[in-house]
């Protein structure tokens, strides 16, 4: 009865906690505060990019670059990778806005981390009325990649803006702002072009239980109807810009990162086992749970559409270098995963569930592949000031 008697108490515990009116407010906070604990950003590396003499990221110079002049920005060669940015437009845009401004830019995104995590929040608590399960979930996002990059990304790559605007899309009644947010998260990164086919599967999962529908011709029509035309609209619309800019200012453009090369190199190949695991971590759990509760309830064709979703979320991560970063657009499956759950099991299996997931998402340390066979570690906040101790103490403990 021991550990019986701690889960129960856990929960009671939560839930006086939670009894006040901004409680979910608390409760972001909380997340955040253990997220950034655990696993504290490489503010060092920006320190270091802002000083006469650092070291500079290239990514942020090429920004400047293209804000200075989108259609001909200088260096486009410059170190690899630098030619797919040319139609990521949004960090350029916030770069001329706010004079090139890296601070800033860093803190709004990590603002729009924060009201990531509370979005998803409101929505678990809207389709459960249960604030354990809520704070569960929340914590465990709250410490895989998808938010923990979102306040780490001090490169200049901006993945956060494209997942709070993929989650706005995503949970948006009107069209017209769900148009909008996809091309600002298209134009952030072209992995959220690919994640648009994530929403598409998530309205896909609410409209079929909704309706009780879960034949081949529902999930068809669900596919091309409802909220996910504006996802198809959104697709148009960005690819007919792309080409028209390609060919009018880029003719002769090519992706030197992307085909067989990249697929197969061992120094990339090698990290896409750890990058599977680390990307969602304890959310595994969650979506296994979901798959066995479709499988229990022999809805086999929405499983080979969520596979298929799946597949091309992981051949997606196979061409690029960063595979973490890749995967973790995929974090509309997580979502579609929970949704699954509260529509098929019991709220206290989904409890046990969640506090499983929950555990193994905070206790995991933040490690992830950034291609090349670099694999890094986001130091937790004690480990950072002794660190910093150190490098003043002239200790020389740390290279």
């Amino acid at each position: 009865m021991l550990f019986e008697n701690f889960y129960h108490s856990l929960q009671q515990r939560i839930e006086s906690l939670l009894a006040s009116e901004k409680w979910l407010w608390k409760l972001v906070i909380f997340s955040v505060f253990i997220s950034l604990f655990l696993a504290f950003p490489p503010y060092s590396l920006l320190v270091d990019h802002l000083s006469v003499h650092g070291m500079k990221l290239d990514a942020w110079v090429f920004v400047q670059n293209q804000s200075q002049d989108l259609f001909h920005p200088k260096d486009m060669d410059f170190d690899v990778r630098r030619e797919n940015m040319i139609f990521r437009w949004v960090l350029p845009a916030l770069s001329l806005i706010t004079g090139h401004n890296i601070v800033l830019i860093v803190l709004l995104q990590s603002f729009l981390g924060v009201l990531f995590i509370h979005k998803v929040g409101q929505w678990v608590y809207l389709i459960s009325k249960d604030k354990i399960t809520t704070s569960l979930f929340v914590v465990a996002i709250a410490n895989i990649f998808v938010c923990v990059w979102t306040f780490a990304d001090i490169y200049g790559y901006g993945d956060g803006f494209a997942y709070f605007f993929l989650l706005i899309a995503l949970f948006s009644r009107h069209a017209l702002i769900a148009f909008f947010a996809l091309q600002i998260a298209f134009f952030t990164d072209e992995r959220a072009v690919i994640a648009g086919g994530y929403l598409l599967l998530f309205h896909i999962v609410k409209n079929a239980f909704e309706k009780n529908e879960f034949d081949f011709s529902a999930i068809i029509k669900n596919a091309f109807s409802g909220k996910n035309l504006t996802v198809w609209v959104a697709w148009a619309v960005y690819f007919a810009i792309r080409f028209y800019v390609q060919k009018k200012y880029f003719p002769n453009h090519s992706y030197s990162t992307l085909g067989t090369p990249v697929l197969f190199a061992d120094a990339h190949r090698h990290g896409l086992g750890s990058s599977l695991w680390t990307a969602f971590e304890g959310m595994w759990i969650l979506m296994g749970a979901a798959i066995l509760s479709l499988s229990l309830q022999r809805h086999y064709l929405l499983i080979l559409t969520l596979t298929f979703g799946f597949v091309i979320l992981v051949a997606s991560g196979i061409y690029v270098h960063d595979i973490d970063r890749a995967l973790s657009y995929g974090f509309p499956f997580l979502l579609i995963s929970i949704y699954i759950l509260f529509q098929t099991a019991s709220m206290r299996s989904i409890r046990v569930i969640l506090f499983f997931t929950a555990i193994v998402c905070v206790s995991h340390p933040m490690i992830y592949y950034m291609g090349y066979n670099r694999v890094l570690w986001l130091e937790p906040f004690p480990l950072k000031i002794f660190m910093l101790l150190d490098h003043w103490m002239h200790w020389n403990l740390f290279n």
